[in-house]
């Protein structure tokens, strides 16, 4: 366990491209958002679940994982950022959004492994960062916070202000060669693609 590392998941989207609540949508059984927090909670002592509706998924409430409300109306994932940021204990979180069932505990792990001072740690895939992927210390809330205010909404644009380690290709290819951690699902077609991998 990694106890200085809160999890954090982004449930909070509109999901509009998906036509229904992502983080609800079966997964093996179970909602969706329940296995990306199973996948951090073999990590991580504690995760957060951030969304626009705490009473929907309060089935996922227990002692180490909390749900809690997106104090930013609109949905974008740079509110849920500034939520968990400004909520957490620790000085670090790792977040995810609820619609990549394949994060790799070990991904995790490296990632905080590289942490040193850095703000953020961000894994660089085919040339895409991934923000939604990531380590971030607890002290970038001010710097998102004025970003929200200033309407400045895309997390990307953080890593120019921040002191950013990015996790290249070649580092990531030890601990998920196939980059299934940034698999992310936005319509059907990458949830009928997801599901495929289940069963492979």
């Amino acid at each position: 366990m990694i106890g200085e590392l809160t999890g954090v998941v982004l449930a909070g989207g509109r999901s509009s491209r998906f036509g229904a609540n992502k983080a609800l949508a079966d997964w093996n059984g179970a909602p969706l958002v329940r296995g990306v927090v199973d996948s951090l909670l073999e990590v991580l002592p504690k995760v957060l679940v951030v969304t626009k509706n705490a009473a929907e998924l309060a089935f996922l409430k227990s002692e180490r994982v909390e749900v809690i409300a997106d104090l930013c109306h609109e949905g974008h994932p740079m509110g849920g950022l500034f939520t968990a940021l400004h909520r957490l204990e620790t000085g670090h979180a790792f977040v995810v959004a609820c619609d990549m069932p394949f994060v790799r505990p070990a991904l995790i792990s490296a990632l905080w492994e590289l942490r040193a001072d850095y703000d953020a740690v961000i894994p660089v895939w085919r040339g895409r960062r991934q923000p939604l992927c990531g380590v971030y210390a607890r002290s970038c809330v001010g710097m998102v916070r004025a970003s929200i205010e200033e309407d400045a909404l895309g997390i990307s644009r953080l890593f120019d202000s921040l002191r950013t380690r990015f996790m290249l290709e070649g580092e990531i290819s030890s601990v998920d060669p196939e980059g299934l951690s940034f698999m992310d699902i936005d319509t059907r077609e990458d949830y009928a693609r997801a599901k495929g991998r289940l069963s492979c």
